[in-house]
């Protein structure tokens, strides 16, 4: 018997007999109601509450178009690194546009901003509430221009832009531009919608459709002003090919209808839809047209701006676009000519006929005289004989050439 087991007392005669119980067993047994205890709490105990999904996701942006100089800065790094249609822009990520540069950038919302050459912009925020799809983006234009266009109406969410000087929120589907210039003076335009403008010294302006507002380096804002309404343009049509003879002396007329009020027009033509090298970039006054001339072969791209009385200027047209080809050379028509004679006596040939006034002529090479009439008697000396072939060309004041041949015959 072994030391952990117990022999059962017997009392009597009668046998009283006990089962023989390991400690062991009982061990192994109260570890099994503890685990059942603990599955049941698993299975039927109170739940802890899941994690709450985070407030915001970040959505990012990329580049639609890149054209000259244009790179960025990642958050965090000292470097400036190419710009790529490849490249994913995120929080705190700098833009910058060389002279001639220019990129067309998407937001997740769907917004667009247009960043003009010498130009300097931050992405601040593009995020979405992945409960309530509400997307915010945030811009900041430290110096330059841009234009934008928000996201379109029935997205949940908001946008910001901001200058040194200026902090604007625009609603869903509006479109404006926004300069900077040194020292932080802002210029704000809506051309469609409207927005809210806070100035750094504390200024709440609302700015609607057509309406501009100005803000000094020192943060405070002008009175709003009222914007000219679009041109339209309507010389040369859209997509037109115009054919010139000689593309030295060909003269391109670009035309458009005034607008009510306007004291002048800004054209700008370009060789691109960009308009970040303008060819012209011109102020044209109260005409409501534009000579270009001497113009390359090629394709150009023009848009115009009216300029209101009190200097602002309004929302450019669209862009139309014309080409300029030159006219494939024609042949010049050949001058008439009669070829009456071509007589020898002794060794001169005398020669008579008729061409058209101005042209030139020669026989066999040899020049002759032509009369303002055109008509023509010539004496020259000849080697050949009689029956020989001469050739007489006229050539006409357009460059048209023609070419007679006779036989030398005998002079009476």
């Amino acid at each position: 018997m072994t030391s952990d087991e117990k022999q059962p007392p017997q009392q009597g005669g009668d046998r009283i007999e006990w089962f023989t119980v390991s400690y062991r067993t009982l061990a192994l047994a109260g570890v099994a109601v503890v685990l059942l205890a603990v599955l049941a709490f698993v299975l039927f105990g109170p739940k802890a509450a899941p994690p709450p999904p985070p407030a915001t996701v970040e959505t990012g942006a990329r580049f639609l178009s890149i054209e000259g100089s244009v790179q960025v800065k990642r958050a965090g790094t000292l470097e400036w690194v190419p710009a790529t249609r490849a490249l994913v822009l995120r929080p705190s990520d700098l833009v910058r546009t060389g002279s001639g540069g220019a990129a067309e950038i998407l937001l997740a919302d769907g917004m667009h901003v247009s960043v003009r050459p010498d130009s300097l912009i931050t992405i601040v925020e593009s995020s979405q509430n992945p409960v309530s799809r509400e997307q915010r983006t945030a811009l900041a234009i430290q110096s330059g221009e841009a234009n934008f266009q928000t996201a379109a109406r029935g997205v949940p969410g908001s946008t910001t832009l901001s200058t040194p000087t200026v902090r604007a929120t625009a609603e869903r589907d509006t479109t404006g531009n926004i300069r900077v210039a040194e020292g932080g003076a802002t210029g704000l335009r809506i051309f469609r919608g409207q927005g809210q403008a806070e100035t750094r010294g504390g200024q709440r302006i609302a700015v609607k459709a057509n309406q501009g507002v100005n803000v000094d380096a020192a943060g405070a804002a002008g009175p709003t002003v009222s914007l000219p309404t679009v041109p339209l343009l309507t010389a040369p049509p859209n997509q037109t090919e115009i054919v010139y003879r000689n593309l030295a002396d060909g003269l391109t007329l670009l035309m458009w209808n005034g607008v009510s009020g306007a004291s002048g027009y800004r054209v700008m033509v370009d060789f691109g839809p960009s308009f970040s090298r303008p060819l012209y970039d011109r102020r044209v006054g109260r005409s409501t047209q534009m000579e270009l001339r001497a113009l390359e072969a090629g394709s150009y791209y023009w848009k115009v701006a009216a300029i209101g009385g009190e200097g602002a200027e309004g929302a450019f047209s669209d862009l139309w676009r014309f080409s300029l080809a030159k006219a494939p050379p024609v042949a010049a028509a050949a001058p008439s000519l009669l070829f009456d004679a071509a007589e020898l006596k002794g060794n001169v040939l005398h020669v008579r006929g008729r061409t058209e006034p101005g042209a030139s002529l020669s026989l066999d090479g040899q020049r002759l005289e032509v009369q303002a009439d055109g008509s023509f008697n010539e004496f020259v000396a000849f080697e050949g004989t009689a029956g020989a072939t001469v050739v007489l060309k006229a050539t006409g004041v357009g460059g048209g050439s023609v070419e007679q041949r006779r036989r030398v015959s005998v002079a009476n």
